[in-house]
């Protein structure tokens, strides 16, 4: 069975670029899913995974809703969820938002977000969660697969502190990769800035309260 035919056919200018996504996606066992229970089941297992910090399922819900290309969950054998990916596709205003500070990854703004009919400006690397080391390795190999092949082309944000990462984010932004290129938000909330002091390395950087994971 075919997980992302519920979606029906990607439409819109990055019709082309979000079905590459998804077939990418598709052959690391990630698929979309906008369902309230399954993105709470994520975010429980996200909580435990990354220790806590991460946003409501309902804004995760609503993002998901509104670009059709934000939320991907890999589950095991038994059903359980097991890693997910969660990138912001962000329109022209989020672009601006983000690069003057005003973008609000805790609970971001509907219309700084690119709906499935806008081409997206730039993606935001939201949160990346894997369980065992195989399904981490699959969220690096998903993620720099998709970023070659579906959209090489429009900046990619993301703030790597793990090894996992840190080896991610140099695939991304390899010279091969393409055109695009890698950067860095430079407003960070203080709660950041307290866990940074912390020594928190326990997968990526915290944004906004919600955590990703190489």
């Amino acid at each position: 069975m075919n997980k992302n035919e519920p979606y029906g056919e990607p439409v819109g200018p990055d019709a082309r670029q979000t079905l590459t996504l998804r077939s990418v996606f598709a052959r690391r066992k990630f698929f979309p899913a906008d369902g309230l229970a399954d993105i709470a089941d994520a975010l429980t297992f996200g909580e435990d995974a990354l220790g806590g910090g991460l946003v409501k399922a309902e804004v995760v819900q609503a993002c998901e809703l509104k670009t059709r290309r934000c939320f991907f969950l890999r589950r095991d054998e038994s059903g359980a969820p097991e890693g997910f990916i969660a990138l912001l596709y962000l329109n022209d205003a989020g672009f601006r938002a983000l690069m003057y500070g005003r973008f609000t990854p805790e609970d971001p703004d509907l219309e700084h977000l690119a709906a499935e009919t806008e081409s997206a400006a730039a993606i935001y690397v939201w949160c990346l969660a894997g369980r065992e080391a195989d399904t981490k390795r699959a969220v690096v190999r998903a993620v720099t697969e998709a970023r070659r092949k579906a959209f090489p082309d429009i900046a990619l944000f993301a703030r790597p502190v793990s090894r996992e990462g840190r080896m991610m984010t140099a695939a991304l932004d390899a010279p091969g990769a393409g055109a695009a290129w890698l950067g860095w938000v430079p407003a960070q909330p203080r709660t950041i800035n307290e866990n940074a002091s912390k020594g928190n390395s326990d997968g990526w950087d915290e944004f906004g309260g919600i955590r990703a994971a190489g």
